[in-house]
This record gives C-alpha cells, structure tokens and sequence, in this order.
C-alpha cells in the first residue's frame, strides 16, 4: 500500500500535464474530424461552358442541346478576348466551337472535328468526356441511318438508356473515418501520459537513496516489484478506460458496435506497449529532468513517422518502411484496415490480429530488455 500511495502521490503531483495531453488529443482529434465532416456526401456541379454553333442543322442542334441539359452553358459576346479572358479566370472551363457543314460531313462519313478550348481541369474533363461518348453514339448511328431526323432520333434513344445502380458497400465511411482520427490521434497522447508519468515514478523509485531503504525495508524484492507493476498495470488502464469513454464522447455510438469494440481493443494493446517501454526507458534514464526530453523525442517521432499526425499516404516510402520497426506503426494501421473493414470475418481480421500480436511482441521486446539492463545495473552497483 505505501509503494502504491507513493505512485498516486507522483501522478497528483503531475495531474497538469496529463490534462495537457489529453487536452491536445481532443483538439487535434476534433480539428480532424471537423475537416472531413463534408467527405461522405455528393454534390453535383454543372461545369460551366461556352458553345459556338457554326453550323445550322438537326444533328448540330441536338448536339447544342445536349451539352445544354448536361453544363451550365454561358453566353459570352464581347469577342475573343473576353472568351480568353473567362477561360484564363475559370469562369467557363472550355469552349465548344461546331464547325460548318458538321452535319453534312458526319452524315456522308467525313471526319469533322470539333474544337475545344479548355482549361485543364476536371470540369473541362468532364466535358471532354460527354463529348467523345456523344460523338462516339452519333457516328454509329449516322453510318446507318438515311438522314438525320433518324439519326438524331436514335442518338438520343442511345443516350436515354439508364443504367441502374446498386450500392454494394454499406460502409459509413464519414463516421469510420472520425473514429479512425479519434483513435489514431489518441496514440500520441496515450504513449505521453503513459511514458511520461511511468518514468517520474520509477525513476523517482530507483533514486539510489529511496532504492537503498526499500532495500533494508521489511519489503521483500519480489512483492516490491509486484506492487510497482500493479500499480503501473491500474494506472494503464485508467488511462486506457479514459481515452475508449472519450471516444464515446467525440465519436458517439459507433464505439459500441464490434468495429468500435476492435478500436477500443487494440488501444489497450498498444497502452500495455507503451507500459513496457516507459520500463525499459526508466532503466536507462535516472535524470527526472532528461525524461521530458527524452518522452516528447519519442512520442513526437513515433507520431510523425507512423502515420498518427500525418497519414501514412502522405508519407515517403522510405519512411513508412522504417516505421515498421516501431509499435505506433502497427498500431495505427490496424486502425486504418478496420476503418475500411465492411464485414468482420477471419479474412478481415486476421491482419488486424497479426497487428496486434506485433504489438505484443513489441511489449515482450521492451518488457525483456528492461529486466536484463535493470539486472546489469544491479550487479554493477
């Protein structure tokens, strides 16, 4: 119980910056999430475009209306210039101009090209586009028919022809992308309030006059050692209870449901992760004033290379690759494959599960190398 009040007495001490680290998870979680609000909803945008007709006949005319019923068709009337100058300030994104005699050549089966003056960019493609699947329908049918009200006729027949469209995927990928944010963003404030508050307690522990009375204490070395990890272990999973009931508070219900329940699992995880390194780095530093350093360096570049502050398609190949020797990497994509995970089944979740088996490994790696320094610095005091 002494060794267990102690451990509270450094946490009380440090309760500013655990409410600091927690605050700068809310903030960047919320932030995140606030941007990506408008990514699961279409809206439709007509490009804007401006057509010369040169030519006076049935097929131009519908080729006129067409493009009319698919754009927003601008009229434009002070010359070149201005035509130039509208393109130039993306207030049309192309010129549609229909030569002379375009019906006449298109029905004898002579190349007639339409010009278009475009901007570039996707509106512009997109109207290329409409162009070459309408040219495509009209020379078919204009090799086959006799004149052009036939011609036209099927043209739009061809166009009228709908294609029914069944959404397959039932995933809401506006909520799953708000809790993979949460989640990943909440591994930089985890490994901070874990690394940090761990390391103050041990190295305040293994502060040699504090170390030298345990050791004449009643307190046999063992159930020392116990009462520390105990301690540690309840302090983890505070952190841990605290950060999966915040998720409910900035993600709602959807922590609830099995996808929720593998987010809030694989957090515990990877906080036990962090547990065992904060021990294996309490063997090593001893300076309670290197430990600040020592933490944000960590956590920091855990956080930068592994996808948490920037997403690792952001990142270069090169780095992503070296973060795979780093646990907040496997962490973070088990977030990112069940953000796209639709059903859950041994398929789906055996990559997450190696995830967090390799966290597991990480835990038992830190956990290992601590117990060997802490006993080489035992032998050589």
């Amino acid at each position: 119980m002494t060794v267990f009040n102690a451990f509270l007495k450094v946490i009380r001490k440090n309760i500013g910056t655990i409410i600091l680290y927690t605050v700068i998870v809310i903030f960047f979680a919320a932030a995140n999430m606030q941007t990506g609000d408008n990514t699961g909803e279409f809206v439709s945008e007509k490009p804007e475009i401006l057509i010369e007709n040169h030519d006076s006949s049935l097929i131009s005319e519908n080729l006129v209306r067409y493009l009319t019923d698919n754009t927003e068709v601008k009229e434009i009337r002070d010359g070149e210039e201005a035509i130039s100058d509208a393109l130039f300030y993306r207030e049309i994104c192309c010129v549609v101009s229909i030569p002379k005699n375009y019906s006449t050549n298109i029905m004898a089966g002579k190349e007639s090209e339409i010009s278009i003056k475009a901007t570039g960019d996707y509106h512009a493609s997109f109207v290329e586009m409409m162009l070459r699947r309408y040219i495509r329908i009209q020379n078919t049918y204009a090799e086959i028919s006799q004149n052009e009200k036939d011609t036209v006729e099927q043209i739009n027949s061809a166009l009228d022809t709908k294609t029914e469209i069944e959404m397959t995927s039932k995933l809401d990928i506006t909520s799953l992308t708000k809790v993979k944010s949460y989640f990943n963003f909440a591994a930089y404030s985890i490994m901070s309030c874990i690394i940090f508050i761990i390391c103050l307690v041990l190295s305040s522990f293994n502060h040699m006059p504090v170390r030298k009375r345990t050791i004449i204490s009643s307190m046999n070395d063992k159930k020392y050692n116990a009462c520390l990890l105990m301690s540690s272990s309840l302090y983890v999973l505070v952190v841990w209870l605290f950060f999966a009931v915040l998720g409910y508070v900035m993600v709602g219900n959807i922590v609830f449901t099995p996808v929720g329940g593998l987010y809030i699992l694989n957090m515990l995880v990877f906080a036990l992760t962090a547990l065992s390194l904060a021990y294996l780095l309490s063997t090593v530093i001893h300076a309670k004033n290197a430990i600040t350093g020592v933490v944000n360096v960590i956590t920091l570049g855990f956080s930068f290379l592994c996808g948490v502050f920037v997403p690792v398609d952001y990142l270069p190949s090169w780095v992503v690759s070296a973060a795979h020797i780093l646990p907040a990497y496997w962490y973070v994509e088990s977030n990112n494959r069940l953000a796209e995970t639709e059903h859950l089944n041994v398929d789906s979740l055996a990559p997450i599960f190696i995830n967090m088996l390799v966290l597991v490994g990480f835990f038992m790696l830190f956990a290992i190398s601590g117990i060997i320094v802490s006993k080489k610095k035992q032998k050589i005091a």
